[in-house]
């Protein structure tokens, strides 16, 4: 019998995942390893790799698809093999006890129909029109409050699956993903409207959220990076194993240690009433992927080296671009560094990733003049800009953390010669 592809858990709170696309059709040969599907929770995408050698025998759901967890997605074996036929989930139908109807197999056939047309990429009407005597009847819980979540009201333009027309919550995800893209002339033009895939929209919640919920006071440094940068051309030079550590990953390092000396900024602030405070240094490092930012976590930063850091960080950024990061690894950060000094950007205003109360910009390096007692000094100068909460953190504290920092940064390398 053919062997079953099942879908994975990603986190123990999530019932159900989304499977937004599909990498194989039926018949394509695949071999352990290959890439079968992509599917998307409320933080990450991530692929799902093939663990069987053979053929795609059964696909049992198709592009923008709710899944339960822990339940067949595919059936890979070798032509001719037996396929297991399984009871399909009623997906919503189980949501209200209004809706006692269940999904036949012709209408499972017309729902695999209507998938396998949209992902071929022919243009289907995506308004309604019911005929005569077969109106919609209803709408699913969590169809509804997908739809409210994202700002649709008229659900008559929606194409059901449901039992007796009624929109479940995979009719809202097909009709958000088809998303048209319309040309529309206007007097300035044409114009194209962007349908926003799911982890954008998260983010825009979260950093509406962020500003919404907190109280956000920036402040604006600089260093004197010279000793930083010889200290990466020292290790260039040398060509060891300390070769591809970069400047970003020297100031994480000494970002990792700065903080232990002050534990009001590696915190969170759940509520009004409380912070916490946390002994460990775990790291957030923002991540720009072609799926939108992440925010990998490099756990217990103050313990690892400089060559650790650098080399997780390298393999949690791949993780993020390739699409297969777990989770998990986008958990727990008690502090957050972003850097956009690549392109170019001087200062910024960093949002804070509630509930961590601190979160570090890293700008571009540039030079800057200054007056010293032997006189004017031009140095490279990287830019630091620290986005605090200010319902627990004020300036004062902030200021003092941020001018150590950067008193580190500037005699790293004795610094980490002490250490």
């Amino acid at each position: 019998m053919a062997d079953l592809v099942i879908m994975p858990r990603l986190s123990l709170n999530e019932d159900t995942s989304l499977l937004s696309q599909w990498y194989v059709s039926e018949g394509d040969t695949v071999a352990a390893g290959d890439k079968l599907f992509c599917i998307e929770t409320d933080k990450s995408t991530m692929d799902v790799d093939s663990e069987f050698s053979g053929t795609v025998l059964k696909r049992y759901y198709g592009d923008y698809s709710v899944v339960q967890v822990l339940t067949p997605v595919c059936a890979i074996g070798q032509p001719g093999e037996e396929i297991p036929e399984l009871e399909m989930p009623k997906n919503e139908t189980e949501d209200s006890g209004a809706d006692s109807g269940t999904g036949s197999a012709a209408e499972t056939a017309g729902n695999s129909e209507m998938r396998n047309t949209a992902a071929a990429g022919v243009q289907t009407d995506s308004t309604f029109q019911a005929a005569p005597g077969q109106e919609k009847k209803g709408v699913s819980p969590r169809a509804r409050r997908l739809a409210e979540q994202n700002g649709i009201t008229e659900f008559q333009v929606i194409r059901p699956s449901g039992a007796e027309n009624r929109i479940l919550e995979e009719d809202i995800i097909r009709f958000m993903a088809e998303g048209r893209t319309p040309e529309v002339r206007a007097a300035s033009g044409e114009r194209k409207t962007v349908r926003l895939p799911k982890i954008r929209r998260v983010i825009a919640q979260n950093m509406l959220h962020s500003l919404q919920s907190t109280a956000q006071l920036t402040l604006n440094s600089a260093f004197n990076a010279s000793g930083i940068q010889a200290l990466r051309e020292g290790f260039k030079r040398e060509q060891g194993e300390m070769k591809k550590v970069t400047i970003g990953d020297l100031i994480l390092y000494g970002v990792s240690r700065t903080l232990k000396e002050f534990p009001y900024m590696n915190a969170w602030m759940p509520s009004e009433e409380e912070a916490v405070e946390f002994e460990d240094v775990n790291l957030g490092v923002a991540v720009d992927t072609d799926r939108g930012l992440m925010v990998p976590t490099i756990m217990a930063a103050d313990t690892k080296s400089l060559k650790e850091i650098s080399d997780e960080l390298k393999a949690l950024a791949a993780e993020c671009r390739e699409g297969n990061i777990s989770p998990d690894k986008l958990k727990e950060a008690t502090f957050t560094v972003t850097n956009l000094g690549a392109y170019g950007i001087r200062t910024f205003t960093p949002v804070l990733n509630p509930p961590q109360v601190g979160i570090l910009g890293v700008g571009s390096i540039d030079y800057m003049v200054k007056k010293t007692k032997e006189g004017l000094l031009y140095y490279p100068a990287c830019s630091l800009s620290l986005t605090v909460d200010h319902r627990y953190v004020d300036g004062g504290p902030a200021a003092r953390f941020l001018k150590k920092l950067c008193e580190n940064l500037e005699t790293i390398e004795e610094w980490m010669e002490q250490r």
